[in-house]
């Protein structure tokens, strides 16, 4: 009965489940490159020392003295945006105009976005040397604009899902598309800033030059550059007249140069904008009252602490999301990355974009079966599943990291040799790499992107649990924990890096040297941090209540329910008569169509493998499922709330149409 379905079960259209997450792609591209906020700072925060048109030479006080603002300054940045997540969550809830409920917030934080990088990063340089306290004002003012533009956009995300479908099959896909957006925005940011621009023929490199005990004399940094491509370089050092009796050591990287920022601020901020465009289409049919949920008027600001206090499953979701993320930021940064491909295995250019490549092979795979998982037998059980699978692996890269001696090229990563021309020159340790990295990168993964449709299902619950319908806050809830845990990546990073290797004095860069200690460093933040967090994902999961039978009631409660509020019953009446699947009449429970055996032409037989035996054991003991079958206690919706939809679905239920 095709209108039943219907009154059961919103369903987005194929294309606006693909488009949709390309709002998260729009806003993880200046995500990507948040992490080169730091090096600009670094570069052009510098007082009297200034900016170069192809770099900039910095004393060691006043680099490190940058730096550490930056580092510091970014993480309590990502807090306060984390602390406004609420308050514009709260904003959210209560929108109602024209334009929609979440189309105005995608719109204006993309734009606050752009403008914030805009104005960091080339509206800065406009401003004479000796104006410094102005540039450290546009730097700050640019930052907040930044955080609140990313909050804006990034709520949008959670929240816009309750409304595009509620269908599991179609919020399962989520991971599927996101992956795609992903690969537009996060991984293209990193392979065009850290792959393509570190060739000297697309972009000149700038310079930084320390000052410190050992290293190179000036005269030395200047004989290795080449006139031809450093000019500007070898005039600016020229100019400063340093002492020929002083040792200095260089970090030489494109990181650091005026072309970089001039080519990838227009980058970031139209591809930024095509993805937003992508989504409001998508979202655009959908951004709608009649999709906005049951409560019949928003909740009130003293209703979030009910709402943070009673929903537990939005607890234990965010603590297991947020630590995620952490792991997640730590292990893939670029400065890792660094030290994992350039520092110890000799060849990031090399190895950088091929692995990237490869990993996101694997991510399809898992990607793929994740959402059918998660389709068929609900979000929870694809994050306990697949956590548990990225633990496994992830035991076998870090054998294979204990394994690795700098001494012995067998234990190097190797895929290409330019030695006597191209080839390929794969070993024994780079294959059993890359399948343990490729799985464990792929099911981690896989894992934190089910979190983001499983917000939009603690939304419904919460809908269910309380009748509010609050999908900016209970999104920018998600958001507060994730953003005040995360923030603190470049901490851990200066403290599992910078202060475990003895003499390195700053994070590693593509050009830094290999130095002892490394090995424990990259081991640390590259393994043990991921796992770690991974341990109280499957304890969280274990605790997580929302299981794919228990959403089935949500949405089954919500709709009938629904349906009674638009036909005059007040709110509390349908709580108090609806509450368990058992009282919902038949045609508001979705009914899946059943899986068809092609060659017999009948039902597939459920069956029931090893895997559904461990989740049963391990992850099943608070979900606090009914026993009573959907509708076998139905309580019809009295004649003076139905509205003539429902008459009309009565009337075909009494026919038999």
């Amino acid at each position: 009965m095709e209108n039943t379905h219907n009154v059961a079960v919103n369903r987005a259209k194929p294309w606006q489940v693909a488009l949709f997450p390309f709002n998260n792609a729009a806003t993880n591209v200046y995500f990507a490159f948040y992490n080169y906020f730091v090096y600009w700072a670094v570069l052009y925060l510098t007082g009297s020392a200034g900016a170069a048109v192809g770099g900039v030479v910095i004393s060691s006080v006043l680099a490190i003295g940058v730096s550490t603002f930056a580092s510091l300054f970014a993480p309590l940045m990502r807090i306060f945006d984390g602390v406004t997540d609420p308050v514009l969550g709260g904003i959210m809830d209560k929108t109602r105009s024209k334009f929609g409920k979440f189309r105005p917030f995608m719109v204006i934080g993309n734009v606050m976005l752009a403008v914030s990088v805009i104005l960091m990063m080339f509206v800065a340089r406009l401003i004479p040397k000796g104006m410094a306290w102005l540039m450290w004002t546009i730097y700050i003012v640019s930052y907040v604009i930044y955080v609140l533009g990313y909050t804006c956009q990034c709520a949008v995300t959670k929240a816009g899902q309750t409304c595009l479908t509620n269908d599991p099959k179609q919020r399962s896909q989520f991971v599927i598309w996101n992956m795609i957006g992903t690969i537009g925005s996060i991984v293209l940011v990193n392979i065009m800033a850290g792959g393509v621009l570190t060739n000297e023929a697309i972009c000149e490199k700038g310079l930084i030059v320390y000052q410190a005990e050992e290293g190179k004399l000036i005269s030395q940094i200047l004989a290795e550059l080449d006139p031809s491509k450093n000019a500007v370089l070898i005039d600016k050092l020229t100019a400063l007249n340093l002492e020929s009796n002083k040792l200095y050591v260089y970090n030489y990287g494109a990181a650091y140069g005026d072309a970089f920022y001039n080519i990838m601020v227009p980058f970031v901020v139209i591809v930024s904008a095509i993805y937003t465009i992508m989504a409001i289409a998508a979202i655009w049919e959908k951004d709608r009252p009649q999709f906005w949920g049951v409560a019949e008027k928003p909740a009130k600001m003293k209703d979030y602490i009910g709402i943070i206090k009673g929903n537990k499953e939005i607890r234990w979701l965010v603590l297991s999301s947020g630590l995620n993320k952490l792991a997640s930021t730590v292990a893939t940064s670029g400065t890792v990355a660094f030290m994992l491909y350039g520092c110890l295995m000799g060849d990031y250019n090399g190895l950088y974009v091929p692995f990237y490549a490869l990993c996101f092979v694997f991510m399809g795979i898992f990607f793929v079966w994740g959402s059918k998982t998660a389709g068929n037998k609900g979000q929870k059980r694809g994050v306990a599943q697949f956590t548990l699978f990225a633990l496994l692996f992830y035991i076998g890269v870090l054998i294979m990291l204990c394994i690795y001696d700098h001494d012995n090229p067998a234990t190097y990563l190797s895929l290409f040799s330019t030695d006597g021309g191209f080839r390929l020159t794969i070993n024994f340790y780079t294959i059993v790499f890359i399948i343990f990295y490729g799985c464990g990168y792929g099911a981690f993964n896989c894992c934190d992107q089910l979190t983001i449709p499983m917000v939009a299902d603690c939304t419904d619950y919460e809908t269910y649990r309380s009748g509010n319908y609050v999908p900016g806050i209970m999104g920018t809830i998600f958001s507060l924990v994730d953003k005040i845990i995360s923030s603190f990546q470049t901490l851990l990073l200066q403290l599992f890096i910078v202060f475990l290797v003895p003499g390195l004095n700053m994070l590693p860069t593509d050009s830094t040297p290999y130095m002892s200690g490394m090995e424990l460093s990259t081991i640390i933040c590259f393994c043990l941090i991921p796992m770690a967090a991974w341990l109280v994902t499957v304890f969280c999961m274990t605790r997580y209540g929302l299981s794919g039978a228990k959403l089935k009631e949500v949405q089954a409660v919500n709709a009938v329910r629904k349906a009674a509020v638009q036909g005059g019953m007040s709110m509390e009446q349908a709580m108090a008569t609806w509450q368990t699947i058992d009282q919902v009449p038949d045609m508001f429970v979705h009914k899946p169509k059943p899986a068809i055996d092609k060659k017999t032409g009948k039902e597939k037989e459920v069956r029931y493998n090893f895997l559904d035996r461990i989740y049963d054991k391990v992850f099943t003991k608070h979900e606090n499922i009914k026993s009573a079958p959907p509708s076998s206690n139905a309580v019809d919706i009295p004649e003076e709330f139905r509205t003539e939809e429902v008459k009309a679905l009565y009337a075909a239920q009494t026919t038999g149409a």
